[in-house]
């Protein structure tokens, strides 16, 4: 006659499949729990300064700067610094027009003299716009 009760081994399996059952379902509990909690502890709105990195004027103040210093230091003597610079400046001008800033670039050049080693040029650059006002002053030596 056929048993009808279970063996030893298969009770075991059954005990092991709800024990593993159990551990999954808690896992899940727990790190559902725990994501709530984190979002409910978080902050509920960050700040965006994505605006300020992103801002057409600043990054123009910038290129500005650099590409001072590429004139600059291009030039190869003193008359070709100064020309340089003027034609850069309308350059700078004519692209203020055409994107509605103000720009003020100013530049002032010691005795330029390729005998005595070259020249310092002193730079001033404003930038303003509806939403900044940018300002600076720097020096570059020449050559």
């Amino acid at each position: 006659m056929a048993s009808r009760m279970r063996s030893s081994s298969s009770l075991s399996i059954m005990k092991k499949v709800k024990k593993g059952q159990f551990f999954v379902l808690s896992a899940v509990a727990i790190v559902t729990i725990l994501f709530f909690v984190s979002r409910w502890i978080g902050p509920t709105t960050q700040i965006d300064t994505s605006t300020n990195a992103l801002s057409e004027e600043l990054f123009t103040f910038d290129n500005i700067k650099e590409k001072t210093t590429s004139v600059v230091k291009n030039s190869e003597s003193c008359d070709d610094l100064n020309y340089n610079l003027q034609e850069y400046k309308n350059f700078i001008d004519n692209f203020a027009r055409e994107k509605n800033y103000k720009i003020g670039f100013t530049y002032t050049i010691t005795p330029c003299s390729e005998e005595l080693g070259g020249a310092v040029a002193g730079f001033s650059l404003r930038i303003i716009s509806d939403k900044v006002d940018a300002r600076g002053t720097f020096d570059i030596s020449w050559p």
